[in-house]
């Protein structure tokens, strides 16, 4: 990931919350605020990344794809992976036939281990999240295995430059919170009318 750069976003927060009666906030101050801010940020489009489209354009910068060898026992541990790993999007087996692995929930694993109309095969493999694993049933012989998926920054920078006026707002809605600006609930009530439209908005 890139090194966050302050010099661009810090002096907007400044213009947003600048008040004579409003303290002056230093460069290591906004840092931790942008970095709370982007975390915000993140919560509320990873939620909404496959049903909606303006999520998947901010986060664009935040897809990885990584190919992995996998043998016995198919498991890749989650901290190995070359970004840091948040949300799996999608898996399919490198070689052809360039199989999709279905993504199943843990709560499922007995459906495609014991049923037999159900269970997971080469032709049919599942993967699901364990104890900091990505674990593969249906394999049998060394396979690769192409992985998408979401990965997690605090770093404002690390993302498409579209993001930057909505992290410094959200960054400057923090720092009034924290100061019992009353300018925080106006804020506060933009968000949530933003966040309404956007629920209603879909693909």
């Amino acid at each position: 990931m890139s090194i966050a750069i302050g010099s661009d976003i810090y002096p907007r927060i400044r213009q947003i919350v600048d008040r004579e009666d409003t303290a002056y906030f230093s460069d290591t101050q906004l840092l931790m605020y942008t970095e709370m801010a982007t975390d915000e940020f993140l919560q509320q489009y990873y939620t909404i990344f496959e049903s909606s489209q303006d999520a998947r354009d901010k986060l664009e910068k935040l897809v990885v794809t990584q190919t992995v060898s996998l043998a016995t026992p198919f498991t890749i541990e989650l901290s190995s992976l070359t970004e840091d790993y948040y949300r799996l999007l999608s898996a399919r087996l490198t070689n052809t036939p360039s199989t999709n692995v279905k993504i199943i929930q843990i709560s499922d694993y007995s459906s495609y281990t014991n049923d037999p109309f159900n269970k997971a095969d080469a032709n049919n493999p599942v993967i699901y999240e364990e104890g900091g694993f990505l674990k593969v049933l249906g394999l049998s012989v060394t396979t690769s295995i192409d992985l998408t998926y979401l990965s997690y920054t605090t770093l404002w920078s690390d993302l498409s430059s579209h993001c930057f006026e909505e992290i410094a707002q959200i960054a400057a809605r923090k720092i009034l919170q924290t100061l019992g600006d009353p300018r925080y609930q106006l804020m506060q009530a933009e968000v949530l009318e933003r966040n309404s439209a956007l629920g209603g908005r879909g693909k």
